[in-house]
């Protein structure tokens, strides 16, 4: 099991609150928390992906999990806050040559900071800081300081629903600075490189905690305006390894409407692509080492545009449009699936059968390396093609005896592959919560939704939240 942290979160709680000295004193308290167990039933259809076992596997899945976060007040202007998740689960039958181990455990300290407030308007965070931008429901591109998830494969923790990432989000190693005025809002933050990433051609759930959030330099700065009466943007511009520039601005239409707008401009690429030449020398039997880039030339461009309505009852309904330049066009999509065919399996139809079988564990790792950069892009909330479109539904009563739902689908829309997710929850006490739901994928072999074959995953879970 990976872990976050050498010292458990409770006791970093237990030593910080024991102490007091002077004019030190802590006191410390879990601010809130949730633990729970989940039942999955997980299905898959065929793929393109070839080994000499199944690449994925049907198979029932208990999977246990626990976040809690903590706050120490150390002076009246210092204060440590952290926020750690754990996870085990516990698979039926051995997965498939794709995904992780049968049991397999997740630790991750999603957030650890010192804050300082400086004056009554300027804080400066320093340590694990976990900063996140945007209004939008599915791609953000104000969220220009998220991190690559390094949840397990194939299981996740179900019982949050839509908002499933929250679990796995974790912030970086930096510094960050808020100043609060009447016209608005300024951030500046600075999270440098620690350790440099040579496992790319990995899943990111074999990455360690450094390597998904700190083996790049960022550096950020954003404003949001408060003066408006409608709609107040915010600016942001990253620099370091990634040069983005970043609009978005969010407010009421009517009473119940509300509009929300997000865009950004790039210099070059923002995620690893499948080269064209590369794909085609490795079809022609040619030795790539690294046939996944990011093109540096260029701008690169992405927008996401959304509607929310709300009813007097507190339901949801929303729609949104997300498009981006840097996405695969069909010819390179067609590039794209003829070379994962290629490597698993089509390099041995102009090869005699000797030939073929000497090749094979060349190719298999070829194979497992295309599938780790496919994944990695959706780990870092990227995706892969040019045009979606999300509709969402969903309650938020909280109250014991009613059902909340939520309801959610996102279709790519040039190749039709989906994702759907249905979750139903209600608390039996004021604290504990019982919920089902299915997320499922949809799409043919040849499409991005589908690529992996098609899932549904079955669920069923109770969770205690404190």
């Amino acid at each position: 099991m990976r872990r976050a942290t050498r010292l458990p979160f409770s006791g970093i709680l237990l030593l910080a609150g024991s102490y007091s000295s002077g004019n030190w004193a802590a006191e410390c308290q879990i601010q809130r928390g949730y633990a729970g167990i989940e039942g999955i039933s997980s299905h898959t259809s065929d793929s393109l992906w070839q080994f000499d076992g199944p690449s994925f596997r049907n198979n029932t899945i208990a999977n246990l999990y626990l976040s809690g976060v903590g706050r120490c007040t150390l002076t009246e202007t210092l204060s440590i806050k952290a926020q750690a998740s754990g996870e085990y689960a516990i698979q039926a039958h051995q997965p498939g040559a794709l995904e992780d181990k049968r049991h397999q455990g997740l630790g991750i300290l999603n957030e650890a900071v010192v804050s300082w407030a400086a004056s009554d308007s300027l804080y400066i965070d320093a340590g694990k800081v976990r900063k996140t931008s945007g209004y939008l429901f599915s791609v953000t591109p104000l969220d220009l300081l998220s991190n690559i998830s390094g949840n397990i494969r194939g299981v996740r923790v179900f019982g949050l629903g839509d908002r499933w990432r929250n679990f796995y989000d974790e912030g970086a190693y930096g510094i960050s600075s808020s100043l609060y005025r009447n016209e608005g809002t300024y951030t500046l933050a600075a999270f440098p490189r620690l350790k440099r990433n040579d496992q790319r051609q990995e899943a990111g759930s074999e990455w360690n905690a450094l390597l998904r959030t700190n083996s790049t330099d960022r550096y950020y700065a954003s404003y949001t305006a408060t003066g408006l009466k409608a709609f107040n943007p915010t600016f942001s511009i990253l620099t370091g390894n990634q040069k983005t520039l970043a609009l978005g601005t969010s407010g009421n239409l009517t009473d119940s409407l509300i509009l929300s707008v997000e865009g950004s401009l790039s210099h070059g690429q923002t995620w690893r692509h499948l080269d064209g030449d590369a794909a085609r020398a490795m079809r022609q039997y040619d030795y790539m080492q690294e046939p996944y880039k990011i093109r540096s030339n260029g701008v690169q461009g992405d927008i996401g545009v959304g509607l929310r309505y709300t009813t007097t009852d507190q339901t949801e309904y929303g729609a949104e449009y997300y498009g981006q330049s840097q996405g695969y066009s069909r010819s390179q999509w067609q590039d794209n699936f003829d070379t994962i065919r290629f490597v698993n399996g089509g390099y041995g139809k102009l090869l005699s059968p000797q030939q073929a079988a000497g090749l094979r564990p060349s190719y298999q790792q070829y194979s497992r390396m295309m599938a780790a950069e496919t994944d990695n892009v959706g780990r870092s909330g990227n995706l892969l093609g040019k045009h979606y479109l999300t509709l969402y539904t969903r309650t938020n009563k909280e109250q014991v005896g009613s059902i909340d739902w939520s309801v959610s689908g996102m279709a790519n829309l040039v190749d039709g592959s989906h994702v759907l997710n249905l979750h139903l929850s209600t608390p039996l006490k004021h604290n504990i919560e019982v919920y089902t739901g299915v997320a499922a994928s949809f799409g043919s072999k040849e499409s991005e939704f589908g690529t992996f074959g098609e899932k549904g995953n079955i669920y069923a879970g109770m969770r205690i939240n404190w």
